[in-house]
Formats: structure tokens, C-alpha cells, sequence
């Protein structure tokens, strides 16, 4: 009986995960498809917005191609730190039968310790987004995702294209409406209060509204000692973080 049943799940399991991917919302065959379906998605996301506002006041809805070197590293430190995994970078990127069995124990529910539970959950956000609804679609599409993008484009894919509200997608817009500078100009103690407001905490409302900015600067404290613990920023930085008011109080809305 359980050799049969171990030979019904060799056969059924294949061919419904060749089926799903076949029958994908967006098919996933090389990283150009990753890349332009979410363009398409963006753009036409961000097009929306701006055809409500004044012909002087529109915006360019382009959007570029996800590059890691635009990312400040202490904002890939923090990202990565409270998804749960610091060492990200320190480690292999996950291949052969410990990818499989990560997916596969992904459909039962279940997380396997280890870096490569980070790059299911950016495969996962990455596979929604591309239109992936179902437990098993989006399985399929984490695991196509995850054949053609390295570890820092998991990153790089992930977090600009991340939507936060609408047409505001990307941790550069998310910078620059939130916090009225540049991605690039933020301090430490700014990138972990805008990191407060993106996934995984997800506070966007409470930081954008700063009604409680005593509350946003000891969860921004807390996330610059993780950095510390993680050992990816020093003691002194994380002081020197500590010490500045939340950028929330000086932004005028």
C-alpha cells in the first residue's frame, strides 16, 4: 500500500505541477518575462494615478528595470535582517533537492529553517504579483521565479516592486512620498523608519500619519539594535540612529 501510494504521488504531483505551470496567469520562461509582466503591471497601475491629475502635474510612469546597485546596503541590511535572515548574503543560493523540498514542504504549510526561506518568501511576493493566486500557482510560479533571478535580484525584483498604495510602487516612490527624500539621501535612522512601513512589519499608515512618532522611533530603535545583533552596522551607528528625532515629525503632509 505505501509503495502505491508513494508511485500515485510520483505520477499525480508532476503532472499537476506541469499543468499549473502551463496554465500560469503570466508565463514565467526566462527573467525578461518576470520583468516585463511586472512592467506592465506598474505602469499601467502608476497610469491610473496620473490620469486624474493636471496635464503640469503628471509624472513619468515608467518603470525601471529592479537593480540591486540603486539599493542603499543598509536598506538590503534592514530588509533582509527582519525577514529573518541576516546572513542572506553569507550563504549559498539554494539549489537541486533542498530547493524542491523547501517548495514542496511550502504547500503543506511548513517553513525549513535556513537563508533559502527567504529566497521562497521574495519568490512568493515576486509569484503573486505576477497574478499567482492559488497555494499551488504560486508555488510553481516561486520555483520559475527562483530558476531565473540570483539572490540579489530576488531582493532587487522584490523590493521595487512592491506596491504601497495606489501608484505609489517601489521602495524609491515608497521613499520619496513617505519620507520626501531620495532613497539614496536617507540616513540609517531614516531607511529603518522607512523599513518600520514596508514588509515585513507593513506599518504604512502608522508611519505616514506619525500620530504615534514616539511608537515609530522605539520600533526604528529596535530595528537599528537587530542590525546590531545581526552584526551588520556597529554599536556607535546604531546610537548615532538612536539619537535623531523620527523623520515622521518634520514631513509636512
Amino acid at each position: 500500500m505505501v509503495v502505491l501510494l508513494a508511485g500515485v504521488v510520483g505520477l499525480v504531483l508532476p503532472a499537476s505541477w506541469l499543468y499549473v505551470a502551463s496554465s500560469l496567469p503570466n508565463q514565467i520562461d526566462s527573467q525578461l518575462d518576470i520583468e516585463t509582466h511586472l512592467r506592465q503591471s506598474i505602469e499601467s497601475e502608476r497610469q491610473s494615478t496620473q490620469l486624474v491629475k493636471r496635464l503640469k502635474e503628471r509624472e513619468s510612469v515608467k518603470w525601471d528595470r529592479p537593480d540591486f546597485t540603486r539599493l542603499p546596503k543598509h536598506m538590503v541590511a534592514l530588509y533582509i535582517t527582519e525577514t529573518g535572515c541576516p546572513t542572506y548574503f553569507q550563504t549559498p543560493r539554494e539549489e537541486g533537492f533542498a530547493w524542491i523540498k523547501r517548495v514542496l514542504n511550502s504547500l503543506l504549510g511548513k517553513q525549513l529553517d535556513g537563508d533559502g526561506a527567504c529566497e521562497l518568501i521574495f519568490a512568493k511576493r515576486l509569484a503573486r504579483r505576477l497574478g499567482a493566486k492559488t497555494t499551488m500557482q504560486v508555488a510553481v510560479a516561486s520555483d520559475r521565479i527562483h530558476r531565473f533571478l540570483q539572490k540579489d535580484e530576488l531582493v532587487a525584483f522584490d523590493l521595487h516592486s512592491m506596491q504601497f498604495e495606489q501608484g505609489v510602487v517601489g521602495v524609491e516612490a515608497a521613499s520619496r512620498l513617505l519620507m520626501q527624500k531620495e532613497l539614496t539621501e536617507l540616513s540609517l535612522s531614516e531607511l529603518a523608519e522607512l523599513q518600520i512601513a514596508i514588509p515585513p512589519w507593513g506599518y504604512w499608515e502608522d508611519v505616514k500619519s506619525c500620530g504615534n512618532a514616539s511608537l515609530v522611533r522605539v520600533n526604528r530603535d529596535k530595528l537599528l539594535q537587530n542590525l546590531v545583533w545581526a552584526g551588520l552596522a556597529s554599536e556607535e551607528m546604531a546610537k548615532t540612529g538612536a539619537a535623531q528625532p523620527p523623520r515622521c515629525l518634520s514631513v509636512r503632509r
